[in-house]
């Protein structure tokens, strides 16, 4: 039987342009919903197309139309109305051009303006309220890459949809590796945020999770909600879950809220605020166990790191941190770093920098996390620490004048405390032109004390004191060359440098050690114009440096390919103070006076960084260590050290990260004292990346501060569009990154 869809197309124009509501043209057109499947493409050339969605126009196809007199129409065969960006493909379609209303059966296909795709055997849709319902229906959202079945769909005009009976993944068709199911999920598209109700969540269709109420973000943006929960165990912690609640307060500021069970210790409540403004930032923490079933006892944690920038020259500064007992952050795990660490710090402080002046003033003090330490080897707590500079650059040249200066009340129990000043004003004359510069230096180092004792005898000399000059001359040329090397053009420098430091020796017995110590000896440290730091001691010197330094740079580039530098110190007279064995960092410090280091960038790939200390008189490899590493690509890298220091360190270091398939990664650590025969950090594991999963299985082992060796596995679960399930930990792409300069 032939179609006649003109015949039917006459009387509705006729019905619908008397005063429309939104207006319509009908056509013969059989294209539908379905030409514009995918998200970008073009209507049909002859479909009219309306590219203003607030345009009232609808444009209805159809095979047969039927017209009546009250305002409706209704369409069969191959029905398409759009309206905007709006289309609806059905089999049948009613519409009323009063109310605006539709209904449709059959073969349904909806596209809205974000085009998201329903398909549906009926659907009830207002155009005025851009609202409706559905039967039971499949779905695609477009921008959330997200699909699924549900029983019915309510749209609401306000850009959210709700789902009753549904089940909702981003894996692409045919694949269900995760599925969210539900009574009923909410999604508001206006904040971007999905809420389910009785929801279950099966990985590789086994059930992994129920929430009752759960809350996720359908894009990037931050939102209040439940959080993916983690799971795991350990030595330390036994089996934890933790299922953390983020409230979005504000624009610049949130609350993160995390209950905690742990098997060996009870319920612990963590809470973290963070906070940024246009001046100020910061995070602080608050961390509280009531009756730990281990210790039988309440235990908790304050942390507060806060930055303040009070005006373009003054700023302060905050971090404040306190553990109700030694072992709390070991038993804890709250984290490496401070796993690892034998005191807490707690600083307040505030500076000025202007262009001439700084100075500044801070209390200091730190909270044993050792109990083996006794109080005598413990750092003094500085309450409070003043200090001054001022600098007087002149002209080029020219003299220019330096002030450093400082003052300390020093105070920790069972010790002889007191008040420390320490002033150094100073005179140089540096010159220089293209190719060579000689600086002539001049200080005087005044030190004076005010000392008492806190439960210890007092000191012989209560007010000690110190002067001491301090001269030293530093100078060195620098010389380059063009060359070429297998087709590339480079720079070779060569840059001599010599200098020479005086001090003349004072007793300085009758001083006390406050916060005196070894610095780690390095070549900068060979120019350094006192052997230790602190103000409580001063090395005695008489001796040059004698030291060069040669660097490949690529002329074209830029890039520094190769930089060699070495220096041995020339004692003409051999020092004297020297500082308790107690208190020196090591031998290898106070021995070594040569020191050769280098650092390459070999190919695009290839990094080498390595250093060596000895003793030139005995001829004693003092302190060393050997890095390379390979980073072929962003996701691949190996990382090879080792470490050496004559009677205290003797560590190697391996580290990698390497795709073993298209979606299968390896990663792994060991870092091994042969010092101490022990494994100081190891882990090893896999991660496998999937189209919309991604997971990561890792045992790791840890020495903790204490000594106790801490064993763990780490689950780690990502599905893309609902977050992370799982703490994450550094890899070696984070971990060992050399620097090269």
């Amino acid at each position: 039987m032939p179609r006649t869809p003109l015949k039917w197309c006459m009387a509705c124009v006729a019905l619908l342009a008397a005063e429309p509501l939104f207006g319509a043209q009908i056509t013969g057109s059989t294209s539908g919903c379905a030409a514009t499947a995918q998200p970008g493409t073009h209507a049909p050339a002859n479909v009219p197309s309306s590219p203003d969605t607030t345009n009232p126009l609808v444009y209805i196809n159809a095979d047969q139309a039927m017209a009546r007199p009250d305002g409706t129409g209704t369409f069969t065969g191959n029905v398409t109305l759009r309206r905007g960006k709006l289309c609806i493909g059905a089999d049948t379609l009613t519409f009323n051009r009063n109310t605006g209303q539709v209904h449709a059966q059959g073969n349904i296909i909806l596209r809205n303006r974000s085009g998201d795709v329903i398909n549906t055997p009926i659907l009830n849709y207002s155009l005025q309220k851009e609202s409706g319902n559905t039967g039971f229906a499949s779905f695609q959202f477009a921008h959330y890459h997200a699909r699924g079945t549900t029983k019915s769909i309510k749209l609401t005009g306000n850009n959210q949809l709700q789902l009753d009976d549904m089940r909702y993944t981003t894996c692409p068709p045919g694949n269900e590796d995760w599925v969210l199911s539900g009574s009923r999920l909410d999604l508001d598209r206006a904040t971007s945020v999905g809420t389910g109700r009785n929801m279950v969540l099966r990985f590789m269709h086994v059930p992994i999770l129920y929430l009752p109420i759960f809350s996720f973000p359908l894009t990037d943006q931050r939102k209040s909600g439940f959080l993916p929960p983690s799971f795991g165990t350990s030595t330390t912690l036994g089996t934890f879950i933790s299922a953390p609640y983020y409230f979005n307060l504000a624009p610049n500021y949130d609350l993160t809220v995390t209950p905690r069970i742990m098997s060996k210790h009870g319920l612990q409540l963590q809470n973290e605020f963070r906070y940024l403004g246009s001046d100020y930032s910061g995070t602080a923490q608050i961390e509280y166990l009531p009756h730990d079933q281990t210790t039988g006892t309440d235990r908790g944690a304050v942390f507060l790191n806060h930055n303040q920038t009070l005006s373009p020259y003054w700023s302060a500064y905050a971090n404040l941190g306190w553990v109700s007992d030694q072992s709390y952050l070991t038993d804890m795990e709250e984290g490496t770093y401070y796993a690892t660490q034998t005191y807490l710090p707690r600083l307040l402080q505030m500076t000025y920098g202007g262009p001439v002046w700084q100075f500044g003033g801070a209390l200091s003090g730190y909270q044993n996390l050792d109990p083996t330490i006794p109080v005598t080897d413990q750092p003094y707590s500085q309450l409070p620490e003043l200090w001054v500079s001022a600098g007087s650059p002149g002209a080029s040249n020219s003299p220019h004048l330096q002030l450093r200066g400082e003052w300390d009340y020093f105070q920790r129990s069972e010790s002889v405390v007191g008040q420390r000043l320490d002033v150094r004003p100073g005179i140089s004359l540096p010159l220089r032109n293209s190719y060579a510069y000689f600086i002539p230096k001049a200080q005087l180092r005044y030190t004076s004390y005010d000392l008492s004792a806190n439960g210890v005898a007092p000191p012989a000399d209560a007010t000690p004191q110190r002067t001491i000059p301090v001269f030293s001359v530093d100078t060195g040329l620098q010389f380059d060359r063009s060359l070429r090397i297998s087709g590339t053009h480079y720079t070779q420098t060569l840059e001599p440098r010599l200098f020479y430091l005086y001090v003349p020796y004072r007793n300085q017995n009758a001083l006390p050690l406050f916060d005196t110590g070894e610095p780690d000896f390095s070549f900068d440290g060979l120019f350094r114009d006192n052997r230790f730091v602190g103000a409580d001691r001063v090395g005695d010197a008489d001796r040059f440096v004698v030291a060069l330094t040669s660097r490949y740079l690529e002329t074209d580039t830029g890039i520094q390919r190769l930089r060699l530098s070495i220096g041995r110190i020339v004692n003409i007279r051999q020092p004297i103070i020297t500082l308790p064995p107690t208190i020196a960092v090591s031998t290898a410090a106070a021995s070594a006076n040569s020191v050769a280091v280098m650092r390459a960038r070999l190919t695009q790939d290839w990094y080498l960084r390595t250093g060596l200390e000895w003793d030139s008189h005995g001829d004693a490899n003092e302190q060393g260590d050997f890095l390379v590493q390979y980073h072929p690509s962003s996701s691949s890298i190996v990382n090879v050290g080792y470490r050496y220091s004559r009677g205290q360190q003797l560590q190697s270091d391996v580290s990698a990260e390497w795709p073993l398939s298209s979606r299968w990664t390896g990663l792994a650590r060991w870092n091994y004292s042969q010092f101490y025969h022990r494994t100081l950090q190891g882990y090893f594991g896999v991660q496998y990346r999937s189209c919309c999963w991604a997971i990561r299985i890792v045992k790791q082992d840890l020495i903790l501060a204490s000594g106790v060796s801490d064993n763990a596995i780490v689950f780690e679960l990502q599905l893309t569009g609902l977050g992370k399930l799982g703490t994450p930990m550094q890899n070696p792409l984070q971990q060992g990154q050399f620097i090269f300069q």
